[in-house]
């Protein structure tokens, strides 16, 4: 992985002065260019500073972009393709609100860690470049509700639909197998204290609360069968918890891996410092050809509209698609989804609660209007200006 570049530091810096200590005097100095007040200050960096998007809760040991992964593509992605926003003009987008990993590969390891089992990576906004057909993939309701309303707006509205993802937080990954099994790989390399060991096992067996597993028959963090009991026996919400849980200064500081690194090493590296919301990276259409494909145990076999079951290891159901490409570049969301923030602010709702309620909100949608096309057009213009 190369080094975090100088344009890099300074978009940190810029949001991150406050937080960074720089006092009036050093303002006016990098007002002026003063360059070297800049670097002085690079030399010590605030955990936003190394982490814009929040991929750990406790400090990384680095600047994200520098933690170093090895990642072995295996070729079945789809060539990244990219789009004009003009071409989408009277288009109507719902959101693929979806993690920031990636797909094509394997993870074999973490720094000087190799893993015994690698991990495939299945993405995320990757999956629409994926070798099968399917554009989307979520858990069965979701992925339901999402279908069966871009039917509605095609068939009832008329409208000509186009899926369009837009980034969740960074910690967003903590629900995938892929997270799981790249944390296991680093926790069975790991010299985690037995007395650590016993306290997050504790926990993770009789914590109260609705952030505890509260899962008696936990085999343990150590235990051999850990592993595979954490992907077949805890469902995505609860392997969060684990997560969040190990992401504390006390278990790291007992040996256990740094989550907020693993986070980064399976987090595509464009979406590494993006915000929250960010949108663009894949768009696709939604078609509904369903194939026959084996149902899962438990599956719903009777959904009525474009599902079929999906080959990712984490999420169940998918639905049929063809990838059309991306913008050049990740814009903010709230250039995309207008609407919805201009609703939100209007009846006062705080912001904190906007993630929760975008991803709540099945039916958030945005036509693709001349003033979307020319804020956009004029934010990506502004990009390759600092170039």
């Amino acid at each position: 992985m190369g080094k975090v570049d100088a344009a890099g530091l300074f978009g940190r810096l810029v949001f991150d002065l406050a937080k960074a200590g720089v006092n009036e005097v050093q303002q006016k100095l990098i007002d002026a260019g003063d360059v070297s007040v800049i670097a002085e200050i690079l030399k010590r960096p605030t955990k936003k500073m190394l982490d814009p998007a929040g991929l750990g809760s406790v400090k990384l040991p680095d600047y994200v972009e520098n933690i170093e992964y090895d990642f072995a593509p295996d070729g079945s992605l789809q060539p990244r393709k990219e789009l004009d926003i003009g071409a989408l003009q009277g288009k109507m987008l719902i959101p693929a609100y979806g993690d920031r990993t990636y797909a094509g590969g394997a993870l074999r390891g973490i720094g000087d860690t190799t893993f015994s089992d690698p991990v495939n990576m299945q993405g995320g906004n990757q999956f629409m470049r994926s070798a099968g057909g399917g554009i989307w993939a979520s858990e069965v309701s979701p992925m339901t509700t999402k279908a069966q309303f871009a039917e509605l707006l095609k068939n009832q509205d008329g409208e000509d639909v186009r899926l369009i993802y837009t980034a969740m937080a960074g910690q967003s990954g903590d629900f995938s197998k892929m997270m799981s099994s790249a944390t296991m790989g680093m926790v069975e390399q790991s010299k985690i204290t037995k007395k650590a060991a016993k306290e997050y096992d504790d926990w993770v067996k009789k914590g109260t609360g609705k952030d505890a597993p509260n899962d008696p028959n936990w085999p343990g963090i150590l235990s051999p069968d850990a592993r595979d009991y954490i992907n077949n026996n805890m469902t995505g919400s609860k392997r969060r918890l684990l997560w969040q849980e190990m992401d504390k200064d006390k278990y790291v500081k007992s040996g256990f891996p740094n989550v907020g690194a693993i986070r980064a090493a399976i987090t595509e590296r464009e979406l590494l410092t993006a915000p929250n919301f960010a949108t663009g990276r894949s768009i696709g259409t939604m078609d509904g050809a369903a194939r026959e494909v084996k149902p899962r145990r438990g599956a719903n076999t009777t959904d009525p509209t474009k599902l079929v079951f999906a080959p990712h290891d984490t999420y169940s159901h998918q639905v049929e698609g063809e990838y059309l490409g991306g913008l050049p570049q990740d814009v903010p969301g709230g250039m995309v989804w207008r609407d919805y923030f201009s609703s939100r602010r209007a009846s006062g709702a705080k912001t904190s609660g906007d993630q929760r309620s975008f991803m709540m909100s099945p039916y958030n949608r945005q036509r693709v209007d001349q003033q979307m096309i020319d804020e956009i057009s004029q934010y990506l213009e502004s990009l390759k200006q600092l170039e």
